[in-house]
């Protein structure tokens, strides 16, 4: 299908030229690589049937204008205070519409809208950088193939039910590393609902985690019945863990993060907040819990735009 382009003021100025030589509306259109209709129009919107190419380009531009779609966001409606106040509770474009629209279906909004908002910056001390969770592709390095951890079970091995989500308490863990010297996020993953565990450690070591994980379970009274780990060196007590748990332990297969893909997407949501860098041993409790608590009552579209703790709590 062949492209639209409007009229120039080159394009004006050689259709009245043509004009006054007396030449036909379908040869000039056919001159100017124009349908013979546009012509036609632009020679009606004279004022009076005079034909004058400055006046002419003026109201052309002008209608132009009016032309233009007024953008779907506007300052001071209930639909930019909601976009707003969602953005600066970090939720995602996607699921700002999606809830939006579930009460509003007769003024549905886009989520791409939304991202031109704020590409706009119509929106009081909210960007791309500050509020929205991509902000570019990480690099990693060559891996090497060594594994320090010899487990006992593999994923392969897990239940039916706890591989296909059909329970509660079916776990998935991992670390949130920064610096080297700086400590690290231990981070505990409900597989169905999605909620999430945190704690904080100063040194990255297998009994500083496993103590950690034993404090996240003990102090929210949860029982898990299953837990999968990646193959860190971190997580080499294991059997401890099994032990005083009274749980099962699993490990993912080599660099195949894909097999614990909640735990690793919640782990890019909490670098939101925790970036490369911060030092975690030295992290306040209370903004590490609020966090936590505003990444569970977030909505999640795989949970049917229900937060992690509408689902774990109401289950």
């Amino acid at each position: 299908m062949k492209s639209y382009n409007h009229f120039t003021q080159m394009d004006i100025c050689c259709l009245f030229y043509l004009l006054q030589l007396g030449t036909s509306q379908t040869q000039i259109a056919r001159t100017l690589n124009k349908h013979r209709s546009s012509v036609s129009r632009l020679i009606k919107r004279c004022p009076g049937g005079n034909f004058n190419p400055e006046v002419s380009y003026e109201n052309y531009l002008e209608n132009r204008k009016k032309c233009i779609r007024k953008h779907r966001v506007q300052k001071g409606t209930e639909l930019f205070e909601f976009i707003q106040e969602k953005l600066y509770e970090y939720w995602s474009p996607e699921i700002i519409a999606l809830k939006w629209n579930e009460k509003h279906k007769d003024e549905s909004i886009s989520f791409n809208t939304i991202y031109s908002t704020i590409k706009n910056g119509v929106f009081e001390k909210i960007s791309a950088q500050t509020h929205l969770r991509r902000r570019g592709k990480q690099k990693y390095g060559h891996r090497s193939q060594y594994c320090t951890i010899q487990p006992d079970k593999t994923i392969h091995d897990l239940p039916e039910e706890a591989k296909y989500r059909e329970r509660l308490n079916d776990w998935e863990g991992d670390t949130i590393r920064t610096t080297p010297g700086k400590g690290c996020i231990v981070t505990l993953l409900d597989r169905k609902s999605r909620f999430l565990l945190a704690k904080s450690v100063d040194k990255v070591s297998s009994e500083k985690v496993c103590n950690a994980i034993k404090e996240a379970f003990n102090e929210n009274g949860i029982h898990p019945k299953t837990i999968v780990f990646d193959n860190g060196s971190e997580f080499a007590k294991f059997r401890e863990l099994e032990r005083d748990l009274q749980t099962s332990i699993y490990f993912a297969d080599l660099h195949s993060p894909w097999q614990r893909g909640s735990n690793e997407n919640i782990n890019d949501c909490l670098r939101f907040f925790l970036p490369r860098g911060m030092d975690f041993r030295n992290l306040d409790d209370g903004y590490l819990e609020n966090v936590v608590s505003l990444l569970n009552n977030r909505p999640r579209k795989c949970l049917g735009l229900k937060s992690p703790h509408e689902v774990y709590c109401c289950t």
